[in-house]
């Protein structure tokens, strides 16, 4: 009901009237931030202390939704009350991902959460430091093992695995990495044939097009000189050039090839960056 009647009592009156009943404070401010993350944004600070005491479970969305939340204090708080996964997250949201993966590992032990969140991440660094931690507990190894194929090389980890440690599960481990590198084989070998098909579906259409023939009549001009590109006395000889691209010059007003520069090219496409005009067509008379 407060928050239907914002225009007769204001936001900063309701917080101020249960300021000694935080519970209830916390309960106004949740709805309101439910109903607009901005509205009280002013209050997002005094939120974090609210949601760690009276309502943990919406502590992380919170977190997540809210733009206007300080990071800095809400890692003190959820450090003080060890939060692990608010604690996480917000390490990660501040760019320590090292730190995160390190608190899941050590705090939660949780070899798929951190699998999870290494892949999130991206970060060759931080599959580095999961191997590291991971080395000397085999069901750490094993979860790796079958999550790792397609992020890094298993090589890498099972040259690390001690002689003589009985790692669970390792035979299915090691048939689903070869089975992950058959369906990488297989998709590479897919798109491969899909690309080659197409290049040659589209060589084959340019090749098409270029074989066509290009009517030149008393219409066309030079674009270089802007002059009609036929003379007027058809009795006498003229050498002209057709681009490709349908543009067309006398031969004398393109640049003289030179060793540097022997092809020609149409001087309106090239210097608009297009390609069509790299192939000529050069007719004489």
């Amino acid at each position: 009901m407060l928050l239907d009647n914002e225009d007769k009592i204001s936001i900063k009156k309701v917080v101020e009237e249960l300021e000694d009943r935080p519970e209830l404070q916390h309960v106004y401010l949740h709805k309101l931030f439910k109903r607009d993350h901005h509205k009280g944004q002013r209050y997002h600070e005094k939120q974090i202390s609210l949601y760690a005491e009276y309502d943990r479970p919406n502590l992380l969305p919170f977190l997540r939704d809210s733009t206007h939340c300080p990071l800095e204090k809400a890692l003190e708080i959820c450090h003080q009350r060890n939060f692990v996964e608010e604690t996480v997250y917000l390490l990660s949201r501040m760019g320590n991902s090292r730190s995160a993966l390190k608190m899941i590992m050590e705090e939660l032990h949780d070899v798929d959460k951190a699998i999870e969140f290494a892949k999130e991440q991206d970060d060759g660094e931080l599959w580095e430091d999961l191997i590291l931690y991971s080395i000397d507990k085999p069901p750490f190894i094993t979860g790796l093992l079958n999550n790792i194929g397609t992020h890094v090389d298993p090589i890498l980890l099972i040259h690390r695995i001690k002689e003589g440690m009985e790692i669970p599960n390792l035979r299915d481990s090691l048939v689903k990495i070869l089975q992950d590198y058959n369906l990488q084989i297989l998709l590479r070998e897919g798109c491969k044939k899909i690309l080659v098909a197409d290049s040659l579906s589209l060589l084959k259409k340019m090749h098409r097009t270029q074989m066509k023939g290009i009517l030149v009549d008393e219409e066309n001009i030079c674009e270089s000189c802007l002059s009609p590109i036929l003379p007027s006395d058809a009795a006498k000889p003229f050498s002209m050039v057709v681009f490709h691209c349908r543009h067309m010059f006398h031969k004398e007003c393109l640049p003289v090839p030179s060793m540097t520069s022997p092809a020609q090219f149409c001087n309106i496409c090239s210097a608009k960056h297009r390609g069509p005009g790299s192939a000529i067509l050069e007719m004489k008379k």
